[in-house]
This record gives structure tokens, C-alpha cells and sequence, in this order.
């Protein structure tokens, strides 16, 4: 099958691999249908991830079907569409259990797929955990619609959820890519009072204008100022 391999610092190659095979009755084969290209990515190949492994696959972001499982997999089936989880985890140790699931104490837990074993873009990808990091998709949902609930969409969800979000708060968002639009959509969910996204790209933010022209803008040169003008105690209450 064909790989996106990390070969070295500041090179990935595209690459020809066997494809992989369940390792563990836990695990579940997956035929990757749609894949994406995560900042996370970029972070390996200019060597600010000392922890991934020159030779595997990158990519920890993607949907597929199912093409196998292990023996002890019980919530997915060969022919299930899912989207799988960036973090793989055991569910059983401490921090999963308090839902800290980027900290699981196995080897194969946190961030493992395309970091510390072959990731997901390639044809294939091997899953550990799959009942805890698979997820099937409704019909009603596409690939892509679906796509980035595994890392980004999750990303703003947590984050959301984290931050205790009121109906009076005034919530800062820094950055409009993909990642802080998908916060911002997890944010709306809360009804704050107002929501400002400081933005320095001019495209982002004239497309946060066009779809969510109730949000307020700022650049990063003004945000300071604009943040205490536009606050009820002389700043952000959730940033």
C-alpha cells in the first residue's frame, strides 16, 4: 500500500508498505477512505516532536471503514464506517479514567498513530483501542462531514467544555484556521454574551465575517485594546 512516511528531519516520502496487520485482540483494521494534513504534521518533519519515530506513517486524523478486528473488540464490526480518535487510550488507567486520555500510561497511549506507530495516511491503518477510539458514523454523515471530529472538532469541543462557559462571559479565540472554527462552533453551543477572534490572515477573517457576522474581530496589533473595549471587566473571561 501507499505511505506518507517520515524519513528524517525535514523529509517525508511517499512510500511503498506492507499492509499492516492486527497486532493485538484489542486492535481493529481500518480502510482509510479520507485523510487530513494536521499542523502536528508539519511539527514532526521540522523536528519539534522528538518523541515520533523516523520510519512510520504520519497521520492521525481520518475516517474509514472497517476492515477487521480483534477478538475482545465488541462496539465496532467489519463494514462499520467510522472516524477514529487522534489519541489512542486504554480507558483503564488513572488518567483515562479522569478522562485525561492524551496522558494513558500504555506505551501505545496519547498521541501514538502517526507519531510513535504508522498513522493513517496511507490505505490502511491499524488501530489500538478500538473500542475507546473508534466511532462509527450515522448514515445521514458523510466522510467528510465526518472528518474532523477525531482531532480538531474535538479539540474545540474539550476546550469548550473545559472553560465553564457562561451566558455572561466574554470569550477570546485566537486564531480562525480550521481548528479555531471549530472552537468557535463549540463555543456558539454556550451562548455567551459575546465572542471576539483575534485573526491576522485576511481571508480567515473574511470568512468569519461572511458566516458568523455576529463574532467580533481584531487583529493581533489591536487585541489587547479592542479585548478591554469590548469586555465588561476589562477583559476576556475565557480565552
Amino acid at each position: 500500500m501507499k505511505a506518507l512516511t517520515y524519513i528524517e528531519h525535514g523529509k517525508f516520502a511517499l512510500q511503498e508498505k506492507a499492509k499492516p496487520q492486527l497486532v493485538s485482540a484489542r486492535d481493529a483494521l481500518v480502510r482509510v477512505t479520507l485523510g487530513s494534513i494536521c499542523t502536528s504534521d508539519l511539527h514532526i518533519k521540522h523536528g519539534s516532536v522528538p518523541r515520533a519515530v523516523p520510519g512510520i506513517t504520519v497521520g492521525h486524523e481520518m475516517v474509514g471503514v472497517v476492515e477487521a478486528v480483534g477478538a475482545d473488540v465488541k462496539t465496532v464490526k467489519p463494514g462499520d464506517r467510522v472516524t477514529v480518535n487522534v489519541e489512542t487510550f486504554c480507558g483503564e488507567c488513572f488518567f483515562c479514567k479522569k478522562g485525561f486520555v492524551n496522558n494513558c500510561t500504555d506505551p501505545h497511549g496519547g498521541w501514538a498513530l502517526g507519531c510513535r506507530i504508522d498513522g493513517g495516511q496511507a490505505e490502511f491503518v491499524r488501530v489500538p483501542y478500538a473500542d475507546q477510539g473508534l466511532n462509527k458514523i450515522p448514515d445521514s454523515v458523510t466522510d467528510e462531514q465526518a472528518l474532523f471530529v477525531g482531532d480538531i472538532l474535538a479539540t474545540g469541543f474539550w476546550a469548550t467544555r473545559i472553560s465553564e462557559i457562561t451566558e455572561e462571559d466574554t470569550v477570546l479565540i485566537i486564531g480562525a484556521g480550521p481548528t479555531g472554527i471549530c472552537t468557535l462552533l463549540c463555543v456558539m453551543l454556550k451562548q455567551p454574551k459575546r465572542i471576539i477572534i483575534c485573526e491576522k490572515d485576511a481571508a480567515r477573517a473574511e470568512f468569519v465575517r461572511k458566516h458568523y457576522p455576529d463574532v467580533l474581530l481584531c487583529e493581533p496589533e489591536e487585541c489587547e485594546a479592542f479585548v478591554k473595549e469590548h469586555s465588561d471587566h476589562g477583559g476576556a473571561d475565557v480565552v
